[in-house]
């Protein structure tokens, strides 16, 4: 590294988000391989590349709101459940009865 340009490597072992995001910032603008960026400046590229998907996970997160859009679905008039037991007894299950109501119904007739 030429003299009197400071490093944009931290003096301190532990980053903080703002020296993560001046290094990343400094590697870009070096155009370098983080390989090679990080052998020049004595790191290790995983915490390049921890940093960098930490930063951008971070970023998603903030900078793009959730977007809602209200869904309507056009459901057909709910059809009637007609059941014929062995017996002769019809069940009609109309509107808007559930086929999980229907089965519930049915299985305790089956104990009958």
């Amino acid at each position: 590294m030429k003299r009197g340009k400071r490093s944009p490597v931290p003096e301190s072992r532990r980053w903080t988000t703002g020296r993560a995001r001046g290094v990343l910032e400094a590697l870009e603008q070096s155009g370098l391989p983080a390989t090679r960026f990080a052998a020049q400046h004595g790191l290790g590229v995983e915490r390049l590349y921890w940093w960098r998907r930490r930063l951008r996970r971070g970023k998603t997160v903030s900078s793009r709101p959730p977007r809602f859009t209200e869904v309507r679905l056009a459901v057909p008039a709910p059809a009637a459940i007609e059941v014929v037991l062995a017996d002769g007894v019809t069940l009609r299950f109309a509107g808007a009865s559930r086929l999980d109501d229907a089965v519930a119904v049915l299985g305790r007739l089956a104990g009958r």
